[in-house]
Formats: C-alpha cells, sequence, structure tokens
C-alpha cells in the first residue's frame, strides 16, 4: 500500500470524528517506535508492536489503547516480584499482589511462563480482556505448546479468552465450578493463566485462523481506519525515537 501523507489520508464529514486509512505496516512501525520511546527494548518493542497490531485489525482497539497506556504508564516498571509453588496440577506462579502486571509490558511473559506445561499457571493482579492485547500472545503460546493457553478473570462473570493449537481464538465467558485450575483465584490475584489439554466451557464467540488470515488480507487491501487524534497522538511519541542515519 502506498504511503500516504496524513493530510491526504484525513477524512472527515459534517459531525463526524476525523479519521486517517493506514497500512498495517505503518500502524506496525509507529507502535514499535512508541515504545521504544518509551523504555521498551527492541525485542520488547517488536512482540509488543505486534500485539497492538493484532488487536487494531481483529477488534479495533490496539491503537487506541495503546495510546492510553502512553499517557498513563511506561516500561520501567520493574521486575514483578513472585512465589513459585508446586500444586497437584504443576507449577504455580503467583505475583505478588503489590506488583502491576500490563498487558504490553509483561504479557508475552506471563503467557510463555503459563504455558510450560499442562497444569501450570500464573496468578496476578487483574489483566483486562477488552483491548484484545494479549490475543496474539495467547496464540502463540498455544501454537509452541502444543496445549490450550486461558486468560481466565476472578469474579462471578468468570472472562475469560483462549488459544487452541489449531489456532481458534475464545473470547467470552467460561462456566463456573470447573475443576483446577478453573476454580476461584486466590485472595489479591484478579487474573490466571494457565495451561490445558482442552478449552475451558462456557459461552464463547470462537474466530479461526481462516476467518483471521481472510480480515487481515482484507485490511491489507483497504487499510485500516482510525481515530486521527488517536494516530497524531501516537506519532508524536513514536516521534522521540530517533534512528541515526545508515
Amino acid at each position: 500500500m502506498t504511503v500516504i501523507t496524513e493530510k491526504v489520508a484525513t477524512m472527515e464529514s459534517r459531525g463526524s470524528t476525523p479519521t486517517v486509512r493506514l497500512a498495517m505496516r505503518e500502524v506496525r512501525e509507529a507502535a514499535y517506535r512508541a515504545l521504544m520511546a518509551r523504555g521498551a527494548s527492541n525485542a520488547e518493542a517488536q512482540a509488543a508492536a505486534r500485539q497492538v497490531l493484532f488487536a487494531e485489525v481483529h477488534f479495533g482497539t490496539g491503537l487506541a489503547t495503546l495510546g492510553l497506556w502512553l499517557r498513563e504508564a511506561s516500561w520501567a516498571l520493574g521486575a514483578l516480584a513472585y512465589t513459585r509453588s508446586t500444586t497437584p496440577d504443576g507449577q504455580s506462579f503467583a505475583v505478588d499482589s503489590g506488583s502491576v502486571c500490563d498487558a504490553l509490558v509483561h504479557g508475552v511473559l506471563l503467557v510463555d511462563v503459563a504455558s510450560t506445561g499442562v497444569g501450570s499457571e500464573v496468578l496476578c493482579n487483574g489483566v483486562e480482556h477488552d483491548s484484545h492485547l494479549l490475543d496474539e500472545a495467547l496464540l502463540n503460546a498455544a501454537a509452541s505448546s502444543g496445549f490450550t493457553v486461558v486468560h481466565r478473570s476472578a469474579g462471578d462473570a468468570n472472562r475469560t479468552t483462549f488459544a487452541t493449537p489449531t489456532g481458534d481464538l475464545g473470547t467470552g465467558f467460561s462456566t463456573a465450578g470447573q475443576a483446577a485450575p478453573h476454580n476461584d483465584l486466590l485472595a489479591g490475584h484478579g487474573s490466571r493463566f494457565y495451561t490445558a489439554e482442552t478449552a475451558p466451557e462456557g459461552t464463547f464467540i470462537v474466530s479461526t485462523p481462516e476467518e483471521r488470515d481472510r480480515k487481515r488480507a482484507d485490511t491489507a487491501h483497504a487499510g485500516i481506519i482510525v481515530d486521527a487524534e488517536t494516530w497524531a497522538e501516537v506519532r508524536t511519541v513514536a516521534a522521540g525515537y530517533l534512528v541515526a542515519d545508515a
């Protein structure tokens, strides 16, 4: 897709919010540069930029969530303190309740540790589902581990996102009362990441790899329409990451 200047790409109708049409590459590169400017390493920024792009392409939430993160957070959150224990189901890593887990900063790490084997789990403070920033990490972990990887939130709603090794991605609500590690979270922990043989039971909207491939192909052709103010905000931060001339 030809890169269009912001002036040409800006679209606005009477009474509407200004928007811009972007190529997927532009979204990924701007996210990468903005995250580098805020202290991420090269590998961390690349992984988080892919999270942002996935969420933007499939749910329209990536850039808006990144913009909010850039206003309120930074990469320098420090190491996560945790307690490791062995349960009848496997290894459990309970992050200290005073440590803040962030979907962009810690998401890939939390999911990778939880996917080391069936029964493995990571408990941490509540990490939200609605941004869909963890979806790409869940899919990658399921594909590499060969097992279903799940993120479930505490509370009666049982908000849950899962990914299977065959590439299905489910978002919705799991049924209460299932066997560990589906059971209730410990006090002070709002999210559980764990690996299982099968997907949890419940009510889910499930997308397949084929559906997401079609969506990505359509987006590559038509571009991504995003809020112009949010895009300007991300670009402003991204401009703080300077690359020396070759």
